[in-house]
């Protein structure tokens, strides 16, 4: 029985008491520091914060806000009263990186902001926000306070929801020496099925634990709350929990156990979309079949993959499957549960509580201005949104240039051809790696899915899932990338559904907000919604490559020395959940501890094989270049630092 599923049966108290303690999941202590830093990556406080914190309408955790809060620890204690569940450094524990209360006031030095946030209140206002509303209970970075709104498939209204945004996953944070730095648009080190399997013990020991759903109630209702509310609210909370453990066993009934964990760092992004969409958002409603023949079991967790210039690549994902930026960026936030009715006929179907306008500016601030136009002197602008990190050499160490000046050489040779020439130079920025200039004169970078014999589970996915979909949708995925309307259908590729329901869902959203066509255009990134499914993952631009580990799609590389090392040598497996640094080898240390998780590399979705430097191969076997020696490799990773 997995931790999710688990900590659901213990809420329904089908579990005795004594073994509560036992289950609730084991997370490692994280290290002391004395310093935290965000690094320069040309955002100011204020973006960064609204950044970290604006809803996208979603309610990835199957409770209101204020129940979030009012939730205690999984903890046993004979005496006195467990913390909270969402206190800032029990968070921590699952990987989440503290975020202040506001920018003002001395107290946000100590989250890595420095002591005067200068223009924070004049951003946030161009955002409709104050200081206060932003993160108000002091929530990581990447939660966010959903307002409440009218269900869109019941009509039902909701309380304030708690939701995850993009930053929960695309943010990182590595310590050395004391020193925590934070990095915006890198991969996280989050383990959210932990969170979830938390959540879940949290309810249960509300439940069966004396005192604790008094506690609950007064924070909720506050100590003044009457027998009858009282009665209302463990009735809401005993059919919650119902309800919880329905869908746990029908989902594991259907899928089996996962069979591959996640861990730390990972998530299989693309099957719990999936399962979100195509199995979640068909409940409850007048659809003429089980949706939980829609779920698929977790095969392929990947790396969350770092975001700088990715705005700018013609295709994104791994494995470079989709155009479209409003289509990416609304499919993540129903990903992660912003609501949608796709079940519900009697009612606007594709309405949703995504919201668009919130997606495209979190979007422009990604991208920044076309890098492609021109200064005075003719030279190319360059990425102006959020731009990769530079390796801190005060806290992390001096590159040796020595080496450096021998790795350029052996970029040049080995890496170039697929990776593209450094951004820093003008061969970078050559007419032909970008494509023509669209309607808005914005050219976009070629990333070209290929096979270096990497796992094959992530692109798997696309090409061989396959989903069930009411009539009543009119799926019609002839129509995608401009094609010609086609017959609607009800069974069809994964891929598929998910572009043409996505797709319906922001232009649903843009009819209600009355968005005129120019301005959609302009949120579509001047782009179709194409999509392609091509077996390979994209190699693109390695700026910023130090900060990006675990290496390959699902992270089985530890470090850039393993990388760039042969099959034999690079670790079989190795242990996440640390945010400790190698400056050496460039990565996390892996060291196991109480908590972490080990990675198997012999399990199929977990594989560290190809991208190897051996000798000479034919395409697709996994070798990509002539073997290196160990000074090579020393040579190359100190040049890789400084990219």
């Amino acid at each position: 029985m997995n931790a999710s599923r688990l900590s659901i049966v213990a809420a329904a108290g089908l579990l005795p008491l004594t073994l509560l303690g036992a289950c609730t999941p084991a997370l490692p202590t994280p290290t002391p520091v004395k310093e935290a830093v965000w690094l320069d990556q040309n955002w100011k406080p204020g973006e960064r914060y609204w950044y970290h914190h604006a809803s996208q309408g979603t309610s990835t955790f199957p409770i209101s806000y204020s129940w979030f809060m009012a939730l205690e620890q999984p903890d046993i204690r004979v005496f006195g009263e467990p913390k909270m569940l969402a206190d800032e450094s029990y968070l921590q524990r699952f990987g989440f990186i503290p975020s202040p209360k506001r920018l003002g006031g001395g107290t946000a030095r100590d989250y890595g902001y420095g002591a005067e946030p200068g223009s924070a209140k004049a951003v946030l206002a161009a955002y409709n926000q104050s200081e206060d509303e932003v993160n108000p209970d002091g929530l990581p970075v990447g939660f966010a306070r959903t307002k409440g709104y009218v269900d869109p498939t019941t009509g039902t209204p909701l309380p304030d929801q708690i939701g995850l945004t993009c930053a929960a996953c695309h943010t990182g944070h590595i310590e050395y020496n004391e020193v925590s730095l934070r990095i915006d648009g890198a991969p996280a080190v989050i383990n959210l099925d932990a969170l979830t399997a938390a959540l879940g013990y949290s309810l249960a020991y509300t439940k069966v634990l004396p005192g604790r759903f008094d506690r609950f109630a007064d924070r909720v209702l506050g100590p003044n709350r009457t027998a009858e509310q009282t009665a209302a609210l463990r009735e809401q909370f005993e059919q919650t929990l119902t309800t919880l453990e329905a869908l746990a066993k029908r989902g594991a009934a259907q899928s089996g156990n996962p069979a591959v964990v996640e861990g730390f760092n990972r998530l299989d992004a693309l099957t719990r979309i999936g399962n979100t969409v195509f199995t979640n958002d068909l409940l409850n409603g007048k659809v003429e079949f089980d949706p939980f023949t829609n779920v698929a079991a977790i095969t392929a967790p990947v790396k969350y993959p770092h975001i700088w210039n990715a705005s700018w690549f013609d295709w994104v994902q791994y494995d470079a499957s989709i155009m479209q930026p409003m289509v990416r960026n609304a499919g993540e936030a129903m990903g992660v549960a912003a609501r949608v009715n796709l079940s519900n006929p009697d009612r606007k179907l594709y309405a949703s509580s995504v919201p668009v306008d919130t997606l495209y500016r979190m979007e422009q601030l990604l991208a920044g201005p076309n890098p492609r136009a021109r200064k005075p002197d003719g030279s190319m602008t360059g990425f102006q949104g959020l731009t990769a990190p530079k390796w801190p050499q005060a806290v992390l160490g001096t590159v040796d240039e020595a080496k450096r000046t021998r790795g350029a050489g052996l970029y040049q040779e080995l890496c170039q051809g697929c990776h593209l020439p450094p951004v820093d130079t003008p061969a970078f920025w050559d007419a032909k790696y970008w494509t023509k200039p669209n309607a808005a004169k914005q050219s976009y970078l070629k990333v070209t899915p290929i096979n270096v014999g990497t796992d094959p589970a992530q692109a798997n996915i696309l090409q061989t899932r396959t989903v069930q979909l009411p009539a009543f949708l009119k799926v019609d995925p002839a129509s995608l990338c401009n094609g010609k309307p086609g017959e609607p259908v009800t069974k069809t590729s994964f891929a598929a559904a998910l572009g043409y329901v996505v797709q319906k869902t922001a232009e649903t959203a843009y009819d209600e907000n009355k968005v005129p066509p120019a301005k959609r255009e302009e949120m579509n990134g001047f782009r179709p919604n194409c999509l392609q499914a091509e077996g390979g993952y994209k190699a693109r631009p390695l700026d910023g490559i130090w900060a990006a580990g675990p290496y390959l799609h699902n992270g089985s590389v530890p470090t850039l020395y393993d990388l760039l090392s042969p099959l034999a040598e690079r670790p079989k497996s190795f242990c996440l959940g640390l945010r400790s640094f190698d400056p050496v080898k460039v990565g996390y240390r892996t060291d196991c501890a109480d908590g972490t998780f080990t990675l198997d590399t012999k399990i199929p979705g977990n594989t560290n094989v190809g991208h190897q430097f051996v000798g000479s191969g034919v395409a697709g076997s996994g070798i990509i270049g002539r073997g290196l020696s160990e000074q090579e490799r020393w040579d190359l990773v100190e040049y890789l630092k400084t990219l």
